[in-house]
């Protein structure tokens, strides 16, 4: 009796979610439908990446929007910026007119600069392979200005969310992630300084940290957390926490927020400096 309670208590609250919103974005209403028509649209690795992490589409899903309300409020042309691009898919057809909001607000404003391209040459000279700064100038201009405007995009998104409001079904996002373990949320549970090393198996830089990782775990046991997380393996907590580059590392407090990342290989003393900073003693 006992269990069939439970199961029916379960069906109610996952039968109720469905005709709730799971989030909202300045009053419009995103559902649960909604997410999985947008799911499978999506590419099959994508989708794949996707499957057990809905919370984590949720919020490209939000992104989304807020992208989409700031193209009507700037009353953007959108049937001009996708007419040479015409789909039937409405997918693709946001994401064209999306790119037409960067390419009008963001891309304009990114520039780099002489005095930029020179100070990176000199502190990369060694991986130029003996060729000069004027050979190298363009590749180095365009690596600059791609990072420079990812930089400015993520910036003007964040700033649109900041300004949006934004109300997420918490119950539906506790029922999402009690669907898998994550390996930091319960570390920090017991309000230890963290550190977290994003890595994999085949990165050399990695490979030379993980001894160092080890050594940590025994000397800090009941001092710190030390989490050594596999890219590979973990792919939602990789997304969630944006690695791009491996290794990376993040520091937590005690309080469990982050206070220092770091990207590459970073030697015993750094990270005892930084987890003394989070808390250590």
């Amino acid at each position: 009796m006992k269990k069939m309670l439970v199961g029916l208590f379960l069906l109610i609250s996952v039968s109720s979610i469905r005709a709730e919103a799971i989030a909202e974005v300045n009053g419009k209403k995103i559902s649960l439908s909604y997410l999985k028509s947008e799911l499978k649209r999506l590419p099959d690795e994508a989708r794949s990446n996707y499957e057990s992490d809905h919370a984590g589409f949720l919020e490209e899903l939000i992104v989304k929007e807020v992208l989409l309300q700031e193209i009507r409020r700037l009353k953007i042309d959108t049937i001009s910026a996708v007419k040479s691009r015409v789909s039937a898919d409405k997918t693709k057809r946001d994401d064209i007119v999306i790119e037409e909001l960067f390419r009008r607000e963001v891309l304009p404003k990114v520039a780099v600069s002489e005095d930029e391209m020179k100070k990176f040459y000199k502190d990369n000279k060694g991986q130029m392979q003996g060729l000069t700064y004027e050979q190298m100038k363009p590749q180095i201009q365009n690596f600059i200005l791609e990072q420079k405007q990812r930089d400015a995009t993520e910036t003007y998104i964040s700033v649109l969310r900041s300004k949006a409001k934004i109300v997420r079904n918490e119950k539906w996002l506790r029922m999402e992630e009690a669907k898998f373990k994550n390996p930091i949320n319960e570390a920090l549970k017991n309000q230890r300084p963290t550190m977290v090393d994003f890595g994999a198996g085949t990165c050399l830089p990695c490979i030379q940290m993980k001894p160092i990782i080890e050594e940590l775990q025994r000397e800090l046991k009941d001092k710190a957390n030390v989490l050594l997380i596999d890219v590979n393996e973990e792919r939602v907590l990789t997304r969630k926490h944006k690695i791009m580059l491996i290794p990376t590392q993040i520091f937590f407090n005690t309080a469990g927020k982050e206070t220092y990342r770091h990207v590459g290989f970073y030697s015993k003393d750094s990270i005892l400096v930084y987890l003394e900073k989070a808390g250590l003693k």
